[in-house]
């Protein structure tokens, strides 16, 4: 398995896992209906539009020797929603049979490592409180920082809460064994 930098021409991949992922990670926590709104289509623009901007933003891919990507990270510099936290893991998306490898604490790793080159000295991120994927964060050591209740949301029919995790030092989830390719 092989973490980079992700390219214009992962746009498609990206969209791929984005769309799939959200499809299996959040069936029973989302209505069905909002999940089926997710097109392989938009999202690959999306993601094209996002790379080619050349914002801030470190993403990383998990590619198989294959060349398949099955998972993506997605970091962004800049204070988070709770100070003094200075950059945010937006994402985390990894391909369910896939899942279990520690593919997903190698792209945080890389994700935190390049935020730290970047000057960045702590990290946070946000998840649903219903995610099973928190138990990740917390093995990696995260500290539970605050939470939002959106409230009874009428886009999702259901009352959506979500939780904050964060390190105060961001090199404790670089690995520097597992340097990722630029």
């Amino acid at each position: 398995m092989k973490i980079r930098q992700a390219q214009v021409q992962d746009s498609a991949a990206l969209a791929r896992v984005q769309v799939d992922s959200y499809r299996t990670a959040y069936a029973g926590i989302f209505p069905q209906a909002y999940l089926d709104h997710f097109a392989y289509q938009e999202q690959t623009q999306d993601w094209r539009d996002l790379i080619s901007a050349g914002l801030e933003d470190v993403l990383y891919v998990a590619e198989t020797d294959a060349s398949e990507v099955v998972g993506y990270a997605l970091g962004r510099p800049g204070l988070g929603d709770i100070p003094p936290y200075d950059s945010e893991l937006v994402a985390l998306h990894v391909r369910p049979a896939y899942q279990g490898q520690g593919i997903g604490r190698r792209l945080i790793a890389a994700t935190a490592g390049q935020l730290q080159r970047r000057g960045c000295t702590s990290l946070m991120l946000w998840v649903l409180d219903k995610n099973p994927a928190r138990a990740l964060y917390e093995r990696l050591g995260g500290q539970r920082i605050g939470e939002k209740d959106w409230g009874d949301n009428a886009e999702f029919g259901m009352d959506v809460k979500e939780v904050a995790y964060g390190w105060s030092d961001i090199g404790q989830l670089e690995a520097p064994q597992e340097q990722a390719t630029p």
